[in-house]
C-alpha cells in the first residue's frame, strides 16, 4: 500500500507540473511572426508624415539634350514662364552666373513642350533611361513633405570626382575656389507670408565639398552629432518665390550654359551625351490648419 501511495503521489505531482508548464506556455506569445503588425508600414508612415506637414512640394528633374535641340528650341519653353516674379537685380545676378528661373504661367503647354524636349533621341538612350542607368544629373520626380522654416537639400547632380575650380560672380567681382568632390544642390526653405493661401519658397544654390566632418548641432529635442561636408552657400543668389497651391516654378541653366549654372545643372547622360537639367517645383499641398 505504501508503494501504491507513493506512486499515486508521484503521479499527482507530475500532473501538476505538466499543468503548470502548459499554463506557462499558454501565457507566452511568439511575436516574431507578427512583425508586420508591430513594424510601421512605410506607405502609411509617409502618408501620416505628409498629412502632418504644412506643405508638400512635387519636384521634377528633367534632363534635356540642349546641344542636340539647339538654343531656339530650348528657348521656346520660356514663352510660358514669367521671369518678372524675381527682383530685377537678383535676376541679373542669376543670369550672370548662368542660372535662369521663373514661374510657369501656362502649365499644360509648358509641361507638354518640356516632355517633348526631354524625350531621349534614339532607342539606345530610351533603353538606358528605362534601365535606370546612372547619369550625372538627377532625374525623375519626388513628393517632399516640409515644415515652415525647415530646409530641404535638393541634389541637382551626382558629386564631381576630384578637384573642380568653381567661379562665381558676386557684387560685380569674380570669385574662384578649388573644391574637392563638389556636390551641387538647392536648399529649399518654405516660410509663411501675410497673404492667406500664399507661402514663400526660398531656394539657395549651394555646393558641398571636401571630407565629411562631425559637429555637435542643436536639434528640437537635444544636441546631436551631425556628419556634414563643408558648404559654399550663395545667399546673394537666393531665389525667392511667393505662391499658392498648384503654382509651379522652374530653375535651369542658361542657354548656352555658363559659370555656376553649367557646373550645377549640366552633365553627361548614360550614353555620354551632354545634358542640361530643368527643375520644376510645384506646390502640391498647402496646410489645411494653422500650424
Amino acid at each position: 500500500m505504501d508503494r501504491i501511495g507513493r506512486m499515486t503521489r508521484a503521479s499527482l505531482m507530475l500532473t501538476a507540473v505538466v499543468a503548470l508548464i502548459a499554463a506557462g506556455c499558454a501565457s507566452w506569445t511568439d511575436r516574431s511572426s507578427r512583425s508586420d503588425e508591430t513594424q510601421p508600414n512605410p506607405d502609411t508612415l509617409f502618408a501620416a508624415t505628409e498629412s502632418s506637414r504644412a506643405i508638400v512640394l512635387n519636384v521634377g528633374f528633367h534632363p534635356i539634350e540642349s546641344n542636340r535641340l539647339g538654343p531656339d528650341e530650348v528657348a521656346s519653353l520660356w514663352q510660358w514662364v514669367d521671369e518678372m516674379v524675381i527682383d530685377p537685380g537678383r535676376r541679373r545676378d542669376l543670369l550672370a552666373n548662368g542660372l535662369r528661373v521663373g514661374k510657369v504661367i501656362r502649365k499644360e503647354q509648358f509641361q507638354s513642350r518640356l516632355s517633348h524636349l526631354s524625350r531621349p533621341a534614339d532607342v539606345v538612350d530610351v533603353f538606358l533611361s528605362e534601365a535606370d542607368v546612372a547619369t550625372d544629373l538627377s532625374s525623375g520626380s519626388k513628393r517632399i513633405p516640409m515644415r515652415f522654416g525647415k530646409r530641404h537639400e535638393l541634389p541637382l547632380r551626382h558629386p564631381i570626382s576630384g578637384s573642380q575650380v568653381t567661379l562665381v560672380k558676386l557684387d560685380g567681382k569674380t570669385i574662384g575656389k578649388t573644391l574637392e568632390d563638389p556636390h551641387s544642390l538647392l536648399a529649399i526653405t518654405p516660410s509663411k507670408t501675410s497673404i492667406s493661401g500664399q507661402i514663400e519658397l526660398k531656394c539657395r544654390p549651394e555646393i558641398q565639398h571636401g571630407q565629411a566632418r562631425q559637429k555637435w548641432v542643436p536639434s528640437d529635442s537635444a544636441i546631436r552629432i551631425d556628419s556634414r561636408r563643408d558648404t559654399w552657400s550663395f545667399d546673394a543668389l537666393d531665389i525667392e518665390w511667393v505662391g499658392g497651391e498648384g503654382d509651379m516654378f522652374v530653375v535651369t541653366a542658361t542657354q548656352p550654359a555658363i559659370g555656376l549654372g553649367k557646373q550645377m545643372m549640366s552633365g553627361d547622360s548614360a550614353s555620354q551625351t551632354e545634358q542640361q537639367l530643368v527643375v520644376l517645383i510645384k506646390i502640391d499641398k498647402m496646410p489645411t490648419i494653422a500650424e
